[in-house]
């Protein structure tokens, strides 16, 4: 406010000054998590932020970030591999500097992987054990073993360890093969071990003369 002498006093032209709110990165929230590898992240959205999305940001197994060029609240994808992915929002309000969100963590479980069943002795004759089969090259956990004879419907055996063996209760051919799942990956089968059971032979009779 200005005056000169007697006059009256007048105002100056105003200068404005903008005050942007400090810059809040907000939550990531949403998606589905553990999930397989080859499925969706589903939908992820940010939240309780303030300022405008500049970015996202993801990084797998806690390893270097790497740019989304992304500017919407919502991020969704396919991960390109298991593990530990974090994903966040890159959050700036007007001249404030630039923040990240809270990350939001989706697990990514290796595809089931069956391998394969190997071991044990064949053919064998009736009576006698299998020896050990083992599994190998699975991905996963061990759900169940399974058993049938000359290809007729499975059932179950209930060990979850990587070898089994038994006596086979009738001749024929026995199929062996175990069931492998990967976190929330489907569950799936290892290749076949066959096992050959064989009638024994019995000795003449002795008769008196």
């Amino acid at each position: 406010i200005v005056q000169s002498g007697v006059c009256s006093a007048l105002a100056s032209s105003n200068r404005t000054i903008t005050v942007d709110p400090t810059s809040v990165g907000g939550t990531v929230s949403g998606g589905s998590t553990p999930i397989c590898l080859g499925s969706g992240t589903g939908t992820m959205t940010l939240s309780g932020n303030t300022g405008s999305v500049v970015r996202w940001e993801k990084r797998v197994n806690a390893g270097s970030w790497t740019t989304i060029s992304n500017t919407a609240t919502t991020y969704s994808e396919t991960p390109s591999s298991s593990g530990s992915w974090d994903y966040r929002a890159i959050v700036q309000s007007g001249s404030c500097g630039a923040v990240a969100s809270a990350n939001r963590t989706i697990s990514v479980d290796p595809t089931s992987v069956g391998g394969s069943v190997s071991g044990g002795t064949t053919p064998i004759c009736s009576g006698s054990n299998t020896g050990t089969m083992t599994l190998s090259g699975q991905t996963g956990s061990i759900v169940r073993w399974e058993k049938r004879v000359n290809a007729g419907s499975w059932g179950t055996i209930s060990n979850t360890t990587t070898t089994y063996s038994e006596t086979p209760s009738s001749t024929g051919s026995w199929d062996y093969r175990a069931i492998v799942q990967s976190g929330s990956c489907s569950a799936t089968a290892s290749a076949n071990r066959t096992i050959v059971v064989d009638q024994g032979v019995s000795g003449p009779s002795a008769t008196a003369s």
